[in-house]
């Protein structure tokens, strides 16, 4: 279980890399030659990304034995991935609702790998 989310977590990570360069950086670079704003965009996409490749090379980590989380430390990773969700279905749900519309497949991966990280979480 441990590997699965941690390569799911990977997998995540580096889509919002490469989305969030390729899909909403774009389009905002159309609308608006301000590059405080594109940076300030490209900066949180970048840091929401290498967070979650973070979190995941953890697991990774952690399955491979090459470090152990025991005690609230295994509880660590679980709680990052779920600030994540929180903060976006917060965000969508009192400002952009527009987001819930086109999300399905992100909440499901989600959804997925929380439940993987409680079933490891529920191993230990």
């Amino acid at each position: 279980m441990e590997l699965a989310a941690g390569l799911l977590i990977i997998f995540v990570g580096v889509v919002h890399i490469v989305y969030g360069e390729r899909q909403p950086l774009a389009a905002l670079g159309l609308l608006t030659s301000d590059q405080t704003l594109i940076g300030s965009v490209r900066v949180m996409s970048l840091q929401g990304g290498i967070l979650l490749l973070a979190v995941g090379a953890v697991h990774l980590l952690s399955f491979f034995d090459l470090i152990a989380l025991t005690g609230f430390t295994a509880w660590i990773p679980l709680g990052i991935i779920c600030l994540n969700l929180l903060t976006f279905l917060i965000t969508a749900l009192v400002k952009h609702r527009e987001l819930l519309a086109i999300s399905g497949v992100q909440l499901l991966l989600f959804a997925a790998i929380i439940a993987l990280q409680a079933l490891v979480l529920a191993g230990r």
